[in-house]
């Protein structure tokens, strides 16, 4: 394989130099200036005139022609695997966060599970004041990032190599590798790995500029692209090495071991920046460790993580770097799992073995492309993916996200494996004929349209195992459910479906968190921070806000018997109550008075004062009381005020299901059904039956 005409070495003085032409590179000659050497007549700046002689070259760039329709092609395949997704998990939580919290540096910088990714939270946050639950929006979003990663890997690629057809096979690798396709799909994954691999690009093309040249404009922008990276990503923090061992690798002349100290000299300004850089982010992640209330770094377990790193290194990755798996499972909420058949694991090594081998027998430096690769897969991949997930499932090595960054890698090996970058000379072992050229050459095109095909069909198939139909109708369910909310109800707090977000989230799972950025401002406060009212909405795992019931289990308490009201000792009732505290409890009371009348709770240490509206007719009313304790003591006015019958717990829908349809259902049977309005409210005085002041189960309709 030919080298490039325009390669030159980097040693010595640097100075600007033109690079290979390219569809946006300006032309060596300074353009034609307007008539008095500024702008055109028509008033259009210089930067306008070079951008559409660029475009104009491109149009006529065969190479460039066909790197576009790959990349138009590799997007219309994302597009129809984000059709198919939809939020998930931990999705949920980033948005509930965003609209939960202001936008301040803590917030930015507390860690989500484990990971330090401000630029992720900016983004979230900024999505969340827009268009909270909007897919439309953030798929739009993720798009854009992947759309510019696929343009800047394509330049890069041209930079470095020159202007030469072979530079479409690495193009391809990266375009359609399956590695990257399933954490397009998770938004909150998206939000990490793909922005990352637009920094990654970026932070490469910016260095082998800086490299070149030595203009200090190029230093700074790979900084920025850098600090992108971090903003996004844990892994932003090995960006500098990786830009070190690229540069030392194949962009300065030298044999290793000598090369990573003249690679050193030679910029040491810049990479002692680069060096801060990193210092500085890895500072921060540990500063701020407190913040991942144990969801961060931690001990891997020996068994889990060698099963773990076997199946990532000896299975997903080889798998997915050759275009598999062409069928997924087993099948996640977010999607199926890079699983490889045996036959499939065979044979992606016996193609990545015979690539390896071919380059070695080719070039001479190709054994630094694997070595890069591997290190780069042991460093920034298995490494922190064993300190965060070593200690749970091994299953994890067969999720695809945490490689996906890597198949951008691989594509820049393989080119670096079998193409000299322009400050190479004498690179391969022997002169090759060009009759092997050309074999050689159609070998690599159908190669390449074997993995396009291969990384294709593996797509769409990852597309079929996606299935968030369900997940976007309960999301529109809430939303027709708060556009007309009572404004003398309640709100209260309960755990969304296990395929909303999985239980062992705690807290974080609660309608209050995850619901309330759908409402409008009043009422999404109401939803969050759930006040006393006469009536307990909550929402059913079918998305609709129906009427509340106390849960079974709850604490009952009612009158003794043949008694209308519940004794007090001067106003003051005692109940043994069994409370580990949280914002699902709350405390119902079945009371009539002739007027206003104060109440005081108190559990443990929370202590709250409510006043009960009139209800001469018997009434309801609710206070959320999030205490932790074993005892529940009311204090009232005795005189004013006569207690039906108390409860205290959580509360769960009335109804489980659209409770139009079962009000209807319920009409067409002549029961009238209960509806969502809570009931028991107006005739509570039967609310004690059974209720001798002990702890009984809740059943009561009121």
């Amino acid at each position: 394989m030919p080298e490039s005409d325009d390669a030159r070495p980097a040693a010595g003085p640097r100075r600007p130099a033109p690079e290979s032409t390219g569809p946006d590179t300006a032309p060596t000659a300074a353009p034609d200036p307007g008539p008095d050497g500024g702008p055109d007549p028509d008033g259009s700046p210089p930067w306008t005139r070079r951008a559409a002689a660029a475009l104009a070259r491109g149009a006529r760039d065969r190479v460039v022609l066909v790197g576009a329709a790959l990349v138009l092609v590799s997007l219309a395949l994302k597009i129809v695997v984000l059709r198919s997704a939809y939020f998930i998990e931990d999705d949920f939580l980033f948005v509930a966060d965003a609209g939960a919290s202001d936008l301040t540096v803590t917030y930015l910088t507390d860690l989500h599970k484990g990971h330090l990714m401000p630029g992720a939270k900016l983004l979230a946050y900024v999505q969340t004041a827009i268009a909270p639950y909007h897919w439309g929006l953030t798929a739009g979003v993720m798009l854009a990032f992947q759309a510019g990663a696929a343009a800047a890997v394509f330049r890069l690629l041209w930079v470095v190599f020159g202007r030469r057809w072979a530079i479409i096979a690495p193009l391809a690798v990266y375009l359609f590798s399956p590695l990257t396709i399933p954490v397009l799909a998770w938004w909150s994954a998206a939000l990490n790995a793909v922005p990352f691999q637009l920094a990654m690009a970026l932070a490469l093309l910016w260095t082998v500029r800086h490299l070149r040249t030595g203009e200090g404009r190029y230093g700074w922008w790979a900084a920025g692209a850098v600090v992108l990276g971090m903003a996004f990503s844990v892994k932003g923090l090995f960006l500098p090495p990786f830009l070190f061992a690229v540069a030392a690798a194949f962009l300065v002349p030298g044999r290793f071991p000598r090369v990573v100290w003249r690679t050193l000299d030679r910029d040491m300004p810049f990479w002692v920046g680069m060096a801060l850089l990193s210092v500085g982010h890895g500072l921060l992640y540990l500063s701020r460790q407190d913040t991942a209330e144990g969801e961060g770094a931690g001990v891997p377990r020996g068994d889990t993580a060698l099963s773990m790193v076997r199946r990532m290194l000896g299975e997903t990755f080889p798998a997915g770097a050759v275009g598999g798996p062409g069928e997924w499972g087993p099948v996640t909420p977010a999607g199926g799992l890079l699983n490889p058949s045996a036959t499939v694991v065979a044979a992606a090594w016996a193609v990545l073995l015979a690539v390896v081998l071919g380059s070695l027998l080719l070039r001479r430096r190709s054994w630094r492309a694997w070595a890069l690769l591997a290190g780069y897969l042991v460093v920034v991949d298995i490494l922190p993916t064993l300190v965060a997930r070593g200690r749970y499932q091994d299953v994890i090595g067969y999720d695809p996200r945490y490689v996906a960054d890597a198949a951008m890698v691989f594509a820049l090996c393989l080119a670096f494996a079998y193409l000299p970058a322009r400050e190479e000379r004498d690179v391969y072992r022997r002169r090759v004929p060009s009759g092997r050229v050309r074999t050689a050459a159609a070998a690599g095109t159908a190669a390449t349209l074997a993995f396009t095909l291969a990384g294709g069909y593996s797509t769409y198939a990852f597309a079929d195992t996606l299935s968030g139909d369900r997940v976007r109708w309960y999301l529109d369910t809430v939303r027709g459910s708060l556009r007309e909310v009572p404004a003398e109800a309640g709100i209260y707090p309960t755990p969304v479906p296990d395929d909303i977000v999985l239980p062992w989230n705690g807290a974080r799972r609660l309608s209050s968190h995850v619901l309330s950025p759908l409402a409008a401002p009043g009422v999404a406060e109401r939803i969050r921070d759930p006040e006393p009212a006469a009536a307990a909405l909550v929402f059913n795992d079918a998305g609709y806000l129906v009427g509340a019931r106390p849960a079974e289990g709850s604490a009952f308490f009612g009158p003794a018997e043949d008694e209308e009201c519940i004794t007090t000792f001067g106003g003051e009732a005692v109940w043994p109550v069994e409370s580990l505290g949280g914002p699902t409890m709350v405390l119902a009371i079945a009371y009539s008075a002739e007027t206003e009348t104060e109440v005081n709770a108190v559990v443990g240490e929370a202590w709250e004062a409510t006043r009960l509206p009139a209800a001469p007719d018997g009434g309801v009313w609710y206070l959320p009381l999030a205490g932790a304790g074993n005892r529940l003591l009311l204090h009232t006015d005795a005189e004013a005020l006569c207690m039906r019958w108390v409860t205290y717990g959580e509360l769960v829908p009335e109804t489980d299901g659209d409770p139009w349809a079962e009000n209807a259902a319920g009409e067409d049977s002549g029961d009238g059904g209960s509806g969502a309005d809570n009931g028991g409210g107006e005739d509570s005085g039967d609310g004690g039956a059974g209720g001798d002041g002990g702890n009984a189960e809740a059943d009561a309709d009121g």
